[in-house]
């Protein structure tokens, strides 16, 4: 609290320097001041860019619902089968927004921090072996060869942190990895310990990067290929998700590939 106005014409009087103004309310702040105006107008910025992001990519599906829903009723009783038709892109595009809302929901989660708090220990390994399980039937579909490759005593591939949260984060990648790699491909998921680490590696055959859109693929709703990630159902979060969940866990994310030839992530969480 500041001191009263008597008080510091006192002060003035006796040739003490005067109480110098609040950084951010008063004139001529100086660095602090201009540093917290700096991060204030940063902070707005990705405020506002997130806002019309999220307002953009949610108005697309319900655009398509609306028209989709109007087609349905049009033609109901006249074409069975174009009505099918409709009906199967209505429902397509309804999980295409309820994966867009989860994956907004499971952001702001991480954003926040919420559920980083009284951690547990999990078995890295035993994430892994859910995520590989539920992921085979869409690699099989594709025929696309999906393996598993560890090295290292079972009992080191434990790391303090949340569970959904890192099964969240390799479902994201081993996913993508699926999704984005033709048929007749192969996905590996490899992991190790060193004396600090636990290191998953999940690498493919698939379209790859290019080297350009590196810097930039862990940015939320960036897409390499903005037609090809709404063919696949992409939100444009998944490798967003990814990032916050390693940082969440005091770890890191990053990447390598090659154009036409694949792409190779490679998480490092610290061991517990």
């Amino acid at each position: 609290m500041g001191r009263p106005d008597s008080e510091r014409a006192q002060r003035h009087t006796r040739g003490s320097t005067p109480a110098p103004a609040d950084p951010i309310e008063g004139e001529g702040s100086g660095d602090v001041g201009d540093v917290n105006l700096v991060d204030l107008k940063r902070v707005n910025k990705i405020r506002r860019d997130f806002v019309a992001n999220v307002s953009h990519e949610l108005k697309t599906p319900a655009t398509s619902l609306k028209l989709l829903a109007e087609s349905l009723i049009d033609i109901l009783e006249e074409d069975p089968e174009q009505a099918r038709f409709f009906a199967e892109q209505l429902k397509n595009e309804t999980e295409r927004l309820a994966n867009l809302i989860t994956d907004l929901l499971d952001l702001a989660r991480l954003e926040s921090g919420e559920g980083a708090q009284n951690p547990q220990t999990v078995d890295v390994r035993a994430v892994l072996m859910v995520v590989l399980a539920r992921l085979r039937p869409a690699a099989r579909r594709k025929s696309i060869s999906l393996s598993w490759k560890r090295s290292g005593s079972t009992g080191l591939y434990t790391v303090n942190g949340n569970e959904t949260q890192l099964t969240s984060m390799f479902s994201n990648l081993v996913e993508n990895a699926v999704k984005y790699t033709p048929p007749g491909g192969r996905v590996e998921v490899a992991a190790r310990t060193n004396d600090d680490e636990v290191v998953v590696r999940v690498s493919d055959t698939g379209i790859g990067i290019p080297e350009k859109n590196l810097v930039r693929i862990f940015e939320r709703f960036y897409r390499v290929d903005k037609a090809r990630s709404k063919e696949t159902g992409g939100t444009g979060l998944g490798l967003s998700i990814v990032r916050h969940v390693a940082e969440n866990h005091g770890g890191r994310v990053s990447v390598e590939s090659t154009l036409g030839e694949g792409s190779m992530f490679t998480v490092r969480l610290p061991r517990a």
